[in-house]
């Protein structure tokens, strides 16, 4: 009876993920069109989806680790017998790449470049004309290069429950790149004759706090990355770019925020994994983005070095 319940609730379990992949993956296209708050709506409901299977994992281990009789030793092994055979078919794959939006979306490496829209009324994205308006000042102080693609996973992968932590921590990283991406937005179309506004100010406080909330997110993300202690696609699908990613994106909110150190410590620690996957022999030119990154990270740390030295002067 218990293998029965084992198995209908790792079936349940499979089922729930699978929807939710399906919500992830809307979001990424969501996030490529520039309709931001579509975007945040789904990948808010991905993560009511996982919240309670998270829960019930976190329950059945603790309940394995503290059974101690034979009959507690047979549940546990079953399930994860049932777990091996679904996650051992086929693993979790995930991709930076949507070839259905290639030859349109994420062009311009630009922060206060916006994203073209195919449908206008979902799109958060400012117009034309209001681009047109960004301020000089803005401008400079956004001139690095963002890394925007989200996570796509493959949907025909199957998953099992023991993947939840690496699905939490893909649709973190969507969530807060989607709040980032949203703000770079409203903030290009800050002007300087109308910083003194009512309404102005209105919307850099909303942008602050998206800013904030980014943060928070990409720091909860790097948090589980580095409990998990792998890259993200670890399961012999190893890929460096979301770890590089993750603290290009990190680096530059900590940096608008002011917040030098933390950005000082991110860069440094990026600029370390490039030099290190050089020295592996890795090619560099399977990563498109990999100048943008590169050049993030030795124009913040010279110029920050250049502050310094200055400053001591």
């Amino acid at each position: 009876m218990s293998t029965m319940n084992t198995s209908t609730t790792t079936s349940n379990m499979s089922a729930s993920i699978q929807q939710a992949v399906l919500e992830n993956n809307e979001g990424t296209r969501f996030v490529r069109q520039g309709h931001y708050d579509a975007a945040v709506k789904s990948f808010t409901s991905v993560l009511k989806i996982l919240k309670p299977l998270a829960e019930i994992m976190e329950d059945n281990k603790t309940a394995a680790e503290g059974g101690t009789d034979n009959n507690n030793t047979t549940n546990t092994r079953d399930n994860t017998d049932s777990d091996a055979d679904i996650s051992s078919s086929v693993p979790l794959t995930i991709s930076f790449h949507n070839k259905s939006l290639d030859t349109e979306n994420n062009t311009n490496d630009n922060d206060t470049t916006t994203t073209p829209s195919r449908t206008s009324s979902l799109s958060s994205s400012p117009s034309p004309d209001r681009v047109a308006s960004t301020s000089t000042r803005l401008s400079r102080k956004l001139r690095h290069f963002v890394f925007r693609d989200p996570i796509l996973i493959d949907e025909s992968s199957q998953y099992s429950p023991e993947l939840l932590s690496k699905f939490l921590m893909i649709v973190m990283y969507n969530l807060a790149l989607t709040l980032h991406l949203h703000a770079l937005s409203l903030a290009s179309t800050v002007s300087s004759s109308s910083s003194k506004t009512k309404s102005s100010k209105s919307m850099k406080n909303k942008i602050q706090k998206l800013f904030v909330r980014s943060k928070k997110l990409y720091e909860l993300t790097l948090q589980m990355h580095l409990v998990e202690d792998s890259d993200l696609t670890s399961d012999g699908n190893d890929d460096p770019l979301f770890t590089l990613a993750l603290t290009n994106n990190l680096g530059l909110i900590y940096r608008l925020l002011k917040e030098r150190v933390q950005s000082t410590t991110c860069f440094t620690n990026m600029l370390s994994t490039m030099m290190y996957l050089l020295d592996c022999k890795f090619d560099s030119q399977s990563i498109k983005q990999w100048e943008g990154l590169f050049s993030n990270a030795m124009d913040i740390l010279f110029k920050h070095t250049y502050e310094v030295a200055a400053a001591a002067a």
